[in-house]
Order: C-alpha cells, then sequence, then structure tokens
C-alpha cells in the first residue's frame, strides 16, 4: 500500500495528499505533520517495512470538505486520491488515482467559498507588447479578459488585479520578472502564485483550448494572441485540476474605455467594497447597498460596484427598471419573497458540470428553479421594455424541473455511492431492489411456510449465517420427507441442512441487492447529472 501511495505521491509534490483508505482519507509522513498542525488533527504512526515509520493522520470521507476548506485558507493545495475499483471485488491491492486537485484558485464547492463574492483564477500573459490578464471562477463558469497596453502597465495591471481580488494567479514568467506584481498581490489579497508555467501559456495549445470549449466564433473573436494565451492558460489549468473539461458559461471580452477605471487609492479612498479601517464589508458603499436576495445576486451588484459601466444607454436602462420596484413596494416585496427561495443556481451548476455535485445539491437546484414560474408571472404584468425582454426570454425549465423532483430523492446523502439518492417510483429495478432488501425477512417467512406445507415437515426451519449463507434445517427424524429437489449443504448431529434452487437464487437477490441497488442509483443519478449539465446554459 506504501508503495501505491508512493508512486501516486512523486507526481504531486507540494500538494497535501489525502489518500482514501476505508472511510477515511488518510495523509502520511510530511503531509500528515503539516495538516495535523493546520488543522488540529490527532498525529499518530505506522510501520511501512523496511524499519520505516510513517506519520499519519485522516479525516473521515464525509467530512473531509470542512478539513480541505481549511487546508487552502492555509494556504496549501490538496490532491484527492479515491478507490476507482470497489473494495469488495478487488483483487490484491485496491486500484487508486488522483481524482481531483483543489487549490485557492479552482475550488467548486460552494460551502468553502462566500457566497457574496466571486472566486477568481487569474492568468497573466506577459510580453513585450501588454499584459493579457484573465480571469475565471471556476465556481460559477464566469470567465472575461482583456489586454493592457501602452503607459502605466504595471500599476493599470495591479489596478485591474485589486478589482478582481484573485486567489491563485498563474504567470508565464519566473517570479523575478513580475515580481512588484507578485508582491502586490500576495500582500493585497493573499493571493497563491504559479510562477514559470509556460507550459501552461503554449500557443498552439491555447488555441485549441478556447477553440473546443467556447468554439471557432470566440477564437475569431479574440483580438490579441496574448489574450488567448491568458485563457488558454486557465482552462488548462482547470482542467489538469479537476480532471474533466472545463466548465464555462461564456467569455467576455472587454477593452479600456468599457468601463470606469478606478485606481487603487480612488477604490481605497471612497471605500467602494471595504471600509479604509479595517478592510471589511461593514461600513462600505457595498455594505450600504447590498439587500440582494440571492447569492447570484450579491455577485452581480459587486460586479457593477467595482466595474462601472459608462454607456449612458446602459446605465439609464438599469434606472429606469430599478425605478419600476422602487416605486411600488407591494410588487417589490413579492419579488423578494420569491427569489429568498432561490439559492446559488450558479455554483450548483458549476458542480453539476464537472462532476462534483450530490443528491442534496441536485435536489437544491430543483426547489430553486421551481420559483421561477412565479417569478415569470409576476414580472409580465410589469409594462417596461428591460423587464419585459427578460421575461420573456426567461425560460421556467419546467423539463428539468419535472426531471429532477420525479428523480431525486429530498432525503438525499452526502455520497453519490451508498445509494438513497433516487426518489421510490422513479425506477422499477431500484423498487424492486429496495423491495428485496426490505422485506426479506418476511420473504424468508414466507418460503418457510410454503416448504412447510409442501414437504409436510413441521418444524423445517429457514435460517442464516456468513459462512453458509441462506439454508433449509431438517431435523434426522424427518429426513425422510426431504424431497429429491433439496441439495445437502452440511450434516450435523442432529439435522441436516440443504439448498434449493429457489432458496439460492433468494439468498443471491438479497446478499447483492444492497449492492446492486447502490450500483443502479448511481448510474441513474449520473445520467440526470449530466441532462443537467447539458441544459446548463
Amino acid at each position: 500500500m506504501m508503495k501505491q501511495y508512493m508512486e501516486i505521491k512523486k507526481d504531486y509534490i507540494g500538494f497535501i495528499l489525502m489518500y482514501r483508505l476505508g472511510d477515511f482519507y488518510e495523509m502520511f509522513f510530511e503531509d500528515a505533520v503539516v495538516a495535523s498542525k493546520s488543522v488540529d488533527l490527532t498525529l499518530t504512526g505506522r510501520d511501512c517495512g523496511n524499519g520505516l515509520r510513517a506519520a499519519m493522520c485522516g479525516v473521515p470521507f464525509h467530512k473531509a470538505d470542512d478539513y480541505i476548506g481549511r487546508l487552502i485558507e492555509h494556504g496549501y493545495k490538496v490532491a484527492i486520491c479515491e478507490q476507482t475499483e470497489d473494495p469488495a471485488t478487488a483483487v490484491g491491492l485496491v486500484k487508486r488515482e488522483i481524482i481531483r486537485v483543489i487549490t485557492p484558485g479552482t475550488i467548486t464547492d460552494g460551502s468553502l467559498l462566500s457566497d457574496s463574492r466571486n472566486n477568481y483564477l487569474c492568468a497573466l500573459y506577459y510580453s513585450k507588447d501588454g499584459i493579457a490578464l484573465a480571469f475565471s471562477d471556476v465556481s460559477t463558469g464566469e470567465m472575461s479578459a482583456t489586454f493592457i497596453s501602452g503607459e502605466d502597465v504595471f500599476q493599470r495591471t495591479k489596478n485591474e488585479l485589486a478589482i478582481y481580488g484573485p486567489s491563485e494567479i498563474l504567470i508565464n514568467l519566473g517570479r523575478d520578472r513580475l515580481s512588484d506584481i507578485c508582491d502586490f498581490a500576495e500582500e493585497r489579497f493573499s493571493a497563491m502564485i504559479e510562477p514559470s508555467m509556460s507550459e501552461l501559456f503554449d500557443t498552439a495549445s491555447s488555441y485549441d483550448c478556447v477553440r473546443r470549449v467556447f468554439g471557432e466564433n470566440k477564437v475569431s473573436e479574440i483580438q490579441a494572441p496574448e489574450i488567448t494565451c491568458a485563457v488558454g492558460a486557465v482552462i488548462a489549468y482547470t482542467e489538469q485540476t479537476q480532471k474533466c473539461r472545463a466548465y464555462a458559461r461564456d467569455l467576455k471580452i472587454y477593452k479600456d474605455g468599457e468601463y470606469m477605471e478606478l485606481d487603487l487609492n480612488s477604490c481605497r479612498n471612497l471605500e467602494i467594497t471595504e471600509s479604509m479601517k479595517n478592510k471589511k464589508k461593514y461600513g462600505s458603499l457595498l455594505w450600504v447597498l447590498d439587500k440582494t436576495e440571492t447569492a447570484m445576486g450579491a455577485r452581480l451588484l459587486r460586479l457593477y460596484l467595482t466595474k462601472p459601466s459608462i454607456n449612458l444607454s446602459t446605465i439609464v436602462a438599469r434606472q429606469d427598471a430599478t425605478e419600476i420596484f422602487y416605486s411600488d413596494y407591494m410588487l417589490r416585496s413579492e419579488i423578494r419573497e420569491m427569489l429568498s427561495a432561490v439559492k446559488d443556481i450558479e455554483r450548483l451548476l458549476s458542480k453539476a458540470g464537472y462532476g462534483t455535485a450530490n443528491g442534496r445539491d441536485l435536489y437544491t437546484l430543483g426547489e430553486s428553479i421551481r420559483a421561477l414560474p412565479n417569478i415569470k408571472a409576476l414580472l409580465s404584468g410589469i409594462k417596461h421594455t428591460r423587464i419585459s425582454d427578460m421575461c420573456s426570454s426567461l425560460d421556467t425549465l419546467d423539463d428539468i424541473c419535472a426531471l429532477i423532483h420525479d428523480a431525486i430523492s429530498d432525503e438525499s446523502p452526502v455520497s453519490i455511492r451508498e445509494g438513497g439518492m433516487i426518489r421510490d417510483g422513479y425506477n422499477e429495478e431500484v423498487d424492486y431492489l429496495r423491495s428485496i432488501k426490505k422485506n426479506s425477512a418476511e420473504w424468508v417467512e414466507r418460503l418457510e411456510e410454503k416448504e412447510r406445507q409442501e414437504t409436510g415437515i413441521k418444524n423445517l426451519k429457514i435460517s442464516f449465517n456468513k459462512v453458509f449463507g441462506y439454508f433449509i434445517e431438517v431435523s434426522k427424524s424427518q429426513a425422510s420427507l426431504v424431497p429429491g429437489r433439496y441439495i445437502r449443504k452440511q450434516t450435523l448431529v442432529n439435522c441436516e441442512r440443504y439448498i434449493t434452487d429457489e432458496l439460492k437464487t433468494m439468498e443471491t437477490q438479497v446478499i447483492t441487492s444492497s449492492e446492486r441497488v447502490c450500483s443502479v442509483e448511481y448510474d441513474i443519478f449520473c445520467a440526470v447529472r449530466d441532462t443537467i449539465s447539458a441544459n446548463a446554459e
């Protein structure tokens, strides 16, 4: 086992490797020492051959997200090593492989993030002509990019970084070439810097990445090749960490003059998103204005304040639409109440896209989109162009809502491998397997009574043990009544034990029904999740 661990670990130097062992994720050697100090775990040890003793600590697999979040907060990167075959059927050592890498900029689990602000991964591509910046919120699928050239490139780059506040920055050069920007990012918003990742910024690979994720039209829309390299690096890094295709809703390319450019001093002095006194939201302009009901609305409002539009028609249209709700207390109260039921659809969809959503996530998504028909009905009575356009384009997702409601249980567990996710009545095979598991005792009693009547053996009984499974037990005095279809299993002093084809079939079904129902439920769940992901837009 330790040989397997070391073979996997050699490709993830610099990461805390969480290695699945039964119901725990274990950490060994230096990883265990670091993790035990950082998140207050008990450090133990284990002999691992050749006189070596490995430092060791672990966490229950169902509580791993809490500890992962705390490790990320302390500035570490985490690699998740999972069992990739069923331990019950594995021959020899269970196969394991890295299924996901979690870094500060690639977190997709909303429970590890702030609801009201985005978590950005940034790629910075430096060339002699300027600096391209690409920002991606992996947890929502939002992506934007720009190219900064001309005078004060470094200062304007720092201004842009300060607005987004990325938690992780990929750069195409060594840190010494961009030390001013790197030092600023680390000090200002504790960004993790990933320097000299030139292979991620490869031009040909970057074009392939952009084309694959966004299509040929987006490739031709990007004017600066530096932007393509920055966007390509973000996509490639995301796919390296998530171990699957990057999920992105759209790529917004913005230029100078599209938004009001706010320098660092202005942002600080105006206290737009944080107060000067303690650098918290409390006391800032955002704190005054943010009465949003949804996490998505809170993030959008922050974006409007940090990147204000300077397009007059956009500003006036927003003001006119806002006036409708401002002047109508009842309308405003109704829409707020409806929106309060809407959870973070953006992040739930991202988890579905990356294959990390569980049953609870899908059920929450279904409950959120259940509010859409009422919201659309309320908006349809408003005579305003912007709101009317919004209303007419609003898909109420009735088919997706029905699919989730029909398929996903409202009592889904955290794990997607242990069953309990699929609602009763959705799938005949699941219902049948559950009935076997639930009614096995009654089934045995019915079969026992049936065999007594057919054979005339009044004291016949059906029992079970872990060695022989189910068997029919008949006393020696009644052995002459045993029918030919009985197959002798074991002879004891006072009785004989038999099996029948029917009992063997039942035994197989009962013993394997628990494993089988989990497997069938998992396949159904993945199909539902894939359908949701395919309809993400």
